[in-house]
């Protein structure tokens, strides 16, 4: 397991590479919660973030500038993983629909995240803001993840995180 203060430093690096370039982002999973949490509330494998479609390129090329490598693993319509140093992240792929929901492509197209997902949402993470999906759109990708085509069942993570984030929705 990689330490958090490197995964933490890596968030860091992605939110300096990415707004130096003007891309938008947003965390979710995991340190997406923990973000909105404004603390570690558990261990982490990986980094995940979201960029819109239409940033895919802009985005690898901002990243492989800072130096980070990319690992071909997904499919290259769905996300791009990263790695530097024994810390993993990936940049997810949503593009919005005119009501202002949004949606990934490729295997995962069933999923649904409400208007609103990618805003204008902050939360802080080691001492640092970092741009992240909104609580409501974190809770809709938790609670749908499931029933997708794609899908399997809820983690024991996923159903404490859901409990988490709906604490977090009620505030």
């Amino acid at each position: 397991m990689v330490a958090a203060e490197d995964q933490i430093a890596i968030i860091a690096e992605i939110d300096d590479a990415l707004r130096a370039a003007g891309i938008s982002w947003w965390l979710f999973g995991g340190w997406g919660m923990d973000a909105h949490v404004g603390r570690i509330t558990r261990a982490h494998h990986d980094i995940e973030f979201w960029v819109g479609m239409d940033d895919a390129e802009p985005v690898r090329a901002a990243l492989h500038g800072r130096g980070f490598a990319a690992v071909g693993v997904q499919p290259p319509e769905e996300s791009q993983e990263y790695e530097r140093d024994g810390v993993r992240f990936s940049a997810a792929y949503f593009v919005r629909a005119d009501d202002g929901s949004a949606h990934p492509e490729g295997r995962w197209s069933d999923w649904r995240f409400p208007p609103g997902s990618f805003g204008d949402a902050t939360g802080a993470i080691g001492g640092r803001k970092a741009p992240v999906m909104s609580v409501a759109g974190m809770l809709a990708m938790k609670s749908q993840y499931s029933t997708l085509r794609n899908g399997r069942p809820l983690r024991d993570k996923d159903v404490s995180d859901m409990r988490v984030l709906r604490d977090l929705a009620a505030r």
